[in-house]
């Protein structure tokens, strides 16, 4: 039975809809929110095997890959909103051109054969992780960029090569905006259950000081920010970036505490230096190479101890609408339920 949709996405209501990635984590929880609904809506995803499981359900899928030289104008014939949510994201083993393919040339292709195909609305999720380790706290979409590996150095690529795109489209074409998610977490995230479950145990040394901040940003917040996007009235949304997170930011060290309090365990006060770690990562990164698999530390992993991420909301808040429904004490507890659930912790 599908939930009503709210007011403020009513204008979703009779559109045609497309989520890309929608067998991941960002794309999944979009792509079930707008099946809630009861919108028509089609999820895209890599393998047969995933599109399979959505039709069992009852969902529309199909597959699509975005380094894939064949077009794409069948598939979004007929699409009034697209969200492409797919991306290349921590596969270690593809070297940056395969990054470049997808997260860049694919995101724009899918832009084009969009605006060709009469979309409306092109909604394409990059990363607050363009700013890298922020040169502004707290950051806006304006600070400079500063991409620091080759997944955030394809995503800005992906977002400047859309929206250079739709600078071409005249002002009764498709509208695109770009939406730069912060940390996503939340029930059904694998990405911070390492985090989560060395805390949890009581295993957790912090990394470095453990004063660098982080933003993150609890899933229902940013499956809401990619609707309102998709609603928010073309002069406040066309060719706009908007950076996406929950709440304020958090040191580490309050990070940890928060996570620690909500699953009732004590937290060790001993912190690990930064370079030993780094250098594990990157000789893990060499070693697993060969394997095709992911290995168990990367050098991006230890970023997160390393850099500040801290952004500011205004812009989203003004132009969107957005705001954020979710404390971090909320967000982290209902997530630590989940994995208890799941068996996960």
């Amino acid at each position: 039975m599908s939930e009503p949709l709210p007011e403020r996405f009513a204008r979703l209501e009779g559109k045609r809809l497309l989520v890309t990635g929608a067998a991941g984590f960002l794309g999944g929880s979009l792509f079930e929110r707008l099946a809630g609904y009861g919108l028509d809506v089609l999820g895209t995803v890599l393998e047969p095997a995933e599109a399979e499981a959505f039709r069992a359900r009852g969902l529309r899928s199909e597959v699509l890959d975005l380094a894939d030289p064949e077009p794409w104008d069948q598939l979004l014939d007929g699409v009034d909103v697209v969200f492409n949510i797919a991306a290349c994201f921590q596969e270690t083993e593809l070297d940056e051109s395969t990054y470049d393919r997808v997260n860049n040339r694919g995101a724009l292709k899918l832009a084009q054969t969009a605006a060709r195909s009469g979309v409306e609305r092109f909604v394409h999720c990059s990363t607050v992780g363009v700013h890298g380790d922020v040169r502004e706290i707290p950051a806006t979409e304006e600070t400079p960029f500063n991409p620091m590996d080759l997944y955030h150095r394809t995503k800005l690529a992906g977002e400047l090569s859309v929206l250079d795109f739709g600078r071409t489209l005249g002002p009764e074409e498709m509208v695109v905006t770009v939406n730069r998610p912060a940390m996503v977490y939340g029930p059904g995230d694998l990405r911070m259950l390492k985090l989560f479950k060395t805390i949890l145990s009581g295993s957790f040394r912090m990394i470095g000081s453990g004063e660098v901040l982080a933003h993150l940003g609890y899933i229902e917040d940013q499956t809401d920010s990619f609707l309102f996007s998709a609603v928010a009235p073309r002069d406040q949304a066309h060719l706009e970036a908007f950076n996406i997170a929950s709440g304020e930011p958090l040191t580490l060290n309050e990070l940890a505490r928060l996570i620690a309090d909500q699953g009732g365990v004590r937290l060790s006060r001993l912190h690990i230096p930064v370079a030993p770690v780094w250098l594990a990562g990157a000789i893990c990164e060499v070693l697993w190479k060969p394997t095709g698999r992911r290995p168990p530390l990367f050098r991006r992993r230890v970023g997160f101890f390393t850099h500040n991420r801290a952004f500011d909301l205004t812009k989203a808040r003004e132009r969107l609408g957005y705001e954020s429904r979710w404390s971090h004490a909320d967000g982290i507890a209902e997530t630590i339920r989940w994995y208890r659930k799941e068996e996960l912790v």
